[in-house]
Formats: structure tokens, C-alpha cells, sequence
């Protein structure tokens, strides 16, 4: 991954050795537009999915935690889940939900690296934030979890007590007598190999911690963790060449192009863990990395048989807060999936 952190070519700009891609002066310089970052252990899936469901002609200006945010779409992506037909999973049709995930993670990556300090102003290194938020779209995707009927997901079901018949709620996997942990170590293959192979994503269940094995010591958090590390690398070369960008009380205007540089990092990895099971680079699980591998072994084949199918929210789109710009914009029609 050390494309994410390019050097500052000093010299290459005007003739007292500014370097031409400083990210500094790149965008806005020497301005403060009141902008808030959202950091990593500010992250939150269910603001995530509001801004991946949001549609691209809408430009999400605010967040509810912490106020104006640099200007971003939203990411126009209806997935509510997917939908296992009768018979492949179970003898009835099985749903999956859609984890919201955190391309760059919020705690366990950006949180843990040294990038704070150029995003965030009470780090002391800039004059304000530069509004980047953890839960813009361009850090999310949806990723299909495990099968609800394993999982945790209630179900609705009436009894009767004294003749009068209520309903009640319990836990799927144990209405149905089937938990995930309850299942053998086949089963979870057999089920989440099928997942990734008819969705061509990996399956999001657990947390990004463990190692990739095959001798690598890397796991998705700190391969995650050292791209937003070689980030600030570079804004801390640019912080010693780049006088513009200072202030009389030494602190440096807001590098609002970070932005772009760490969204840039972000769709970088999504490229890594989409497409082809194959061709995966990164894994946020156990499973999809294990997959990969045999794949790539021969061991396993990936064959679509369109026995899963995605399923969407019909016609979402957030309304756009006071002050935005947007396109057409239209009310959300329907409740959280």
C-alpha cells in the first residue's frame, strides 16, 4: 500500500521549491470554513447507512454530532439485504442484512493512527478542522451479515395465556433452534462461502482484528491503521517545505484536499475487498480471506447460481439539511429496513 503515500516532490512548483501537489495549498488556501471533523472514535453505522442510502444528487453538508462537515454526496445505495431463496439455506426463504461497514475503520484504525493531527484542530497542528467525516459515504459499503435466522433478529409469534392471546418476541436462532455458534465449523463454511460466491462480497460479522495468516502479520485494521499513518507522513513532509499555508501563530490553515487524499485511501481498499472472491486483497473476515485462498488453490470454485438476491429500499432518498445543494430531492418513504 505505499502508493497512499507519495511523496512531496519539493521543487517541482514555483521557484522557492513549493512543491506542486501540496495538500496544504491544493484546495482553499488560507481560508477557515467553520468545518467539523468527525473522527474515527466518533463512528457510527447507522449514520453511515443513512449516508450510503442517500441519494448522489444530494450534498450532506451537516452531521447531527458534530455540525457542518465538508460537502460530500451521499452514496445512492438502496441495499437493505439479501435474500437466500427457499431451499438454499433453509427449507424457507433466508434474509441477510446489510452491515453497514467502515471502509477505513473508525476506531481501530483511524483512531490509532497519526492522522488526527492533521484533520482535527484540538490535535494543535491546524488553525480548524478540515470536515472530513468517518461516515461519509465514500468510506462506506454495504456488506451482507450473517443469516438472520442464526442471528440475532426477532421474530413476532402470539401464545396464549388465560384465553387471551398476546404476542410475544424471541431471538430467530432460538425460535428456530438454530444458532450461529450452535452450528460446526462446515456448516459456517458451507453457509458463508455460498454468501460470497453468489454476492461477491465478503461476509460482515465479527471485528477486522484477526491476522491474514499465511505468514503475514497483517489484519485489516492495521493494514487500514498504516494507510492513514502513511497520510500523515506525507502531510507532515508537506508541513516542513510549505510556508503558504502558516499562520503568525505557527499553525497551518485547514488542508481541506485531505479530504479527497483519505477518500482516495478509502475507495483504494474497496477495490480490494470487491470483485471477483479471487482477486480479493484485503479481508474483513476470517471466512473471506480463507475463501480467497482456496480459490486460489483450486480447492473451492466461485459460481454464481442466482440463488441469492439483493434487496432494496424502495425509493430512499434524505432530505437535504438547510443550507445544502441538491438536485431533486425527495422525502424517505419507508422505515429503516
Amino acid at each position: 500500500m505505499s502508493e497512499l503515500g507519495e511523496g512531496a516532490a519539493v521543487g517541482s512548483g514555483a521557484d522557492d521549491g513549493h512543491p506542486a501537489n501540496c495538500t496544504f495549498c491544493a484546495e482553499s488556501p488560507r481560508e477557515l470554513k467553520g468545518y467539523k471533523t468527525k473522527h474515527g472514535l466518533l463512528k457510527d453505522e447507522d449514520e453511515l447507512e443513512r449516508n450510503l442510502w442517500t441519494g448522489t444528487d444530494v450534498l450532506i453538508t451537516r452531521d447531527n454530532k458534530v455540525g457542518p462537515i465538508y460537502p460530500l454526496p451521499g452514496g445512492g445505495d438502496l441495499t437493505i439485504g439479501w435474500l437466500a431463496n427457499d431451499g438454499v439455506l433453509e427449507e424457507m426463504a433466508v434474509r441477510m442484512g446489510a452491515a453497514p461497514h467502515h471502509i477505513i475503520p473508525g476506531k481501530a484504525s483511524m483512531s490509532e493512527s497519526t492522522l488526527d493531527q492533521w484533520t482535527c484542530a484540538k490535535e494543535g497542528m491546524i488553525k480548524e478542522d478540515i470536515g472530513y467525516s468517518i461516515d461519509c459515504a465514500n468510506n462506506g459499503i454495504f456488506l451482507p451479515h450473517l443469516p438472520e435466522i442464526y442471528w440475532t433478529r426477532e421474530i413476532s409469534y402470539e401464545v396464549e395465556k388465560d384465553g387471551v392471546r398476546e404476542t410475544q418476541k424471541r431471538p430467530m436462532a432460538q425460535y428456530y433452534g438454530q444458532t450461529w455458534e450452535g452450528l460446526s465449523p462446515t456448516s459456517k463454511q458451507s453457509i458463508t462461502y455460498l454468501i460470497m460466491a453468489e454476492t461477491w462480497l465478503q461476509v460482515h460479522f465479527t471485528d477486522h482484528s484477526a491476522t491474514y495468516g499465511g505468514g503475514s502479520t497483517l489484519s485489516y485494521d492495521t493494514e487500514t491503521k498504516e494507510a492513514c499513518d502513511q497520510l500523515s507522513d506525507l502531510m507532515a513532509n508537506f508541513d516542513i517545505v510549505c510556508e503558504r499555508s502558516k499562520d503568525g501563530d505557527g499553525k497551518r490553515y485547514p488542508p481541506y484536499a485531505l479530504v479527497h487524499r483519505i477518500n482516495a485511501a478509502s475507495q483504494r481498499f474497496r477495490q480490494r475487498i470487491t470483485g471477483h472472491p479471487e482477486r480479493w486483497k484485503s479481508w474483513v473476515s476470517p471466512f473471506a480471506n480463507a475463501y480467497t485462498r482456496e480459490i486460489q488453490t483450486g480447492r473451492e470454485r466461485c459460481v454464481k447460481k442466482m440463488l441469492i438476491e439483493r434487496q432494496f429500499k424502495d425509493g430512499y432518498r434524505r432530505k437535504a439539511p438547510k443550507g445544502s445543494r441538491s438536485g431533486s430531492v425527495k422525502e424517505r418513504r419507508s422505515a429503516k429496513g
